[in-house]
């Protein structure tokens, strides 16, 4: 069992109220979806989750922000299917400033020792990244470095096909690209757990053309299947569409249940 010191626990939880405290508000409202959150279950039978924030201000300035999202998940002996649905709204003095929705359809299948496989189905929405859809088709492996109940640290690599709409332009485009991934979830205590999520994703025809999505979270319970959530987001595409931003980021604060 790996204990994780006091001093470490303090350090985690105070670099997160710092980073709400200089960083409030989220730049864009950008809902990046963690698809590897809470794959350390390992109950059989059925599960699920549901978060959601709200926030809103008036007078001088109106604004006006909803991201909400849940899990679906079964869990069988060595294998798991899950479905997730994420979105996000925003409006400042009645015009809307975001909209994204996301959903994911991924299956997991273990195999002998640490070694398991990943198929996903991914769409996308976000007509302020220009993306009238995106599609993301993907099978490979992933590797537990180490699984307990006080977390897991895993690494995978997965071929996976891209399939684009872009707002003003005709057709789709199809490549193919590699996302890696790298998975860190620990439990700081009883009912703390800090958790960090990266993908590397570059295309096979030109590494340089690459995306980059991240997220850490921290988790307290507050009551029984219910948790506080803080975080950040942050996706970086190195070769954005004209009139794109590259990075979008977000800080998030909300609630969760489990059930």
């Amino acid at each position: 069992m790996c204990i994780v010191p006091r001093f470490v626990r303090q350090l985690a939880v105070l670099a997160c109220l710092l980073l709400f405290t200089v960083f409030p508000h989220p730049v864009q409202s950008s809902v990046i979806l963690n698809t590897l959150e809470g794959t350390e279950t390992t109950e059989p039978g059925w599960s699920g989750r549901l978060d959601g924030l709200l926030s809103g201000s008036g007078g001088n300035t109106e604004s006006f922000l909803v991201e909400t999202g849940g899990r679906v998940q079964w869990q069988g002996e060595r294998n798991r299917f899950r479905l997730q649905v994420t979105g996000g709204y925003q409006e400042s003095d009645n015009i809307e400033t975001a909209r994204n929705v996301v959903v994911h359809l991924r299956h997991n299948r273990e195999l002998s020792g640490p070694w398991s496989t990943v198929s996903f189905l991914q769409v996308q929405h976000n007509p302020f990244q220009r993306l009238d859809s995106r599609w993301l088709a993907g099978v490979g492996p992933r590797y537990d470095i180490t699984r307990d109940d006080n977390g897991v640290l895993a690494l995978g690599a997965i071929p996976m096909l891209e399939v684009e709409r872009r707002k003003g332009e005709e057709g789709h485009v199809s490549r193919g690209r590699l996302s890696v991934f790298l998975h860190v979830a620990r439990r700081l205590s009883s009912n703390t757990k800090l958790e960090a999520v990266a993908f590397w994703q570059p295309l096979f025809s030109d590494v340089s053309a690459s995306r980059t999505v991240g997220n850490l979270t921290l988790s307290v319970e507050v009551s029984g299947e219910v948790d506080l959530k803080v975080g950040v987001a942050i996706e970086d595409n190195a070769r954005p569409p004209v009139g794109v931003e590259r990075t979008d980021w977000s800080t998030f604060t909300g609630l969760g249940m489990s059930f």
